[in-house]
């Protein structure tokens, strides 16, 4: 019977995959733990699956997974713990800045709690030779976690913890695997968790080059919205919306530069006896829907982003039908709303009816179509 589980994901690790995972398995023999160790891996070019495999082959208690095709820590974590046999669960990260040695004291702490913390802001915790400007962002980090989210501990930003398999198995279902904090997934789902933090100093890494990067404070931004507002509102819904927002703007500034500049400004084209667009307003209106398909493709849906010039040819054109048909909808429900308005209400919002009208329309057809831009266009599963 495992007692133990824990989980290393990786990705350009080798170097200190090979000294870290002897480590263990002589830190987990000298205190008589039943463990196995499963190393994730994302398939690193240098070949730290291939160093793990060789280990593996030595000792039956390592196991590797070598994913081909799936990216992120949350995730690998999660296909780690799926496959786990221990009781208790725990995630190390594979470049030795944390301290293996206190395992075995998080192990005992987890019998009269849900989960146990590596913490750097305890007692004989510390953040080792960070520089202030880090020391800072990871205390602002924490403070907007800890305003947002009922968390029981003083580093959530750790990614070195173990937990029960019973909490686990209930928070498992509620993950977001594309997010980035994979602690603050298991803190943020569930109230009540009792938690405890075991202090330990951040060490320097020695081999490879660290993860930190802009897109990693993007992406913890984005998961503490998808914990706390997430479920009320897709962030996928928010950053389509926001992208349809700088649309106006540059559907505005398309019709002008017709307008004024290339002086486009005779009627063109008439689609119904009250709607006659100038050839400047389908302009504007065409130069809108290519700038938010580009932003949908890089940032809105951006993990099913489109990349060869056939398939991005065929998923503008599938845009650009919905967004004629969002059109459609928006003045079908301005229309039948301001007569409506007009006819049951007619002095009660005066001159702003066509504007609730409108607004009406957009609300309904932003709906619309980003219902059938997830599910045709990049056909999105959250």
């Amino acid at each position: 019977m495992t007692d133990f589980s824990l989980i290393i994901p990786t990705f350009n690790e080798s170097k200190n995959i090979s000294i870290l995972i002897p480590k263990l398995i002589s830190l987990f023999e000298k205190n008589n733990i039943k463990f196995e160790i499963i190393v994730v891996d994302d398939d690193s070019p240098d070949g730290t699956w291939r160093v793990a495999k060789e280990l593996s082959i030595r000792d039956e208690r390592i196991h590797v997974i070598r994913r081909a095709n799936k990216k992120g820590l949350s995730s690998a974590v999660i296909e780690g713990m799926e496959l786990a046999k221990g009781n208790a669960l725990g995630v190390i990260d594979a470049d030795m800045q944390h301290d293996e040695s206190i395992l075995p004291k998080m192990l005992i702490a987890l019998k009269e709690n849900d989960l146990v913390v590596g913490s750097r802001v305890v007692e004989e915790g510390g953040y080792g030779e960070w520089g202030f400007v880090r020391r800072m962002m990871s205390k602002a980090a924490t403070l907007l976690a800890r305003i947002l989210l009922p968390i029981p501990i003083g580093d959530p930003m750790s990614g070195f913890f173990i937990l029960k398999r019973e909490l686990f198995e209930e928070i498992a279902p509620l993950i977001n695997p594309r997010g980035f904090k994979i602690l603050l997934e298991f803190l943020g789902r569930k109230k009540g968790i009792r938690a405890k933090e075991i202090g330990y100093v951040f060490r320097t890494r020695i081999h490879g080059e660290t993860k930190m990067s802009s897109s990693i404070i993007q992406n913890y931004i984005v998961a503490l919205y998808d914990i706390r507002f997430g479920k009320y509102i897709s962030l996928t819904f928010v950053k389509y919306s926001i992208t349809g927002v700088i649309g106006i703007f540059v559907n505005l500034f398309g019709q002008f530069f017709a307008t004024e500049v290339l002086n486009l400004k005779e009627t063109g084209i008439i689609y119904q006896s009250y709607f006659k667009p100038s050839i400047a307003v389908v302009f504007g209106f065409e130069l809108s829907v290519l700038s938010n398909y580009i932003l949908n493709n890089i940032w809105t849906f951006n993990e099913f982003k489109k990349t060869g010039a056939l398939d991005n040819i065929f998923g503008f054109i599938k845009f650009n039908l919905i967004s004629v048909i969002g059109l459609i909808i928006q003045l079908s429900v301005w229309r039948l709303s301001l007569e409506i308005i007009q006819m049951y209400f007619p002095n009660m919002f005066g001159s702003f009816s066509t504007y609730i009208s409108n607004l009406l329309g957009i609300f309904l057809a932003t709906f619309g179509n980003y219902f059938l831009n997830k599910n045709f266009t990049w056909r999105y599963s959250e």
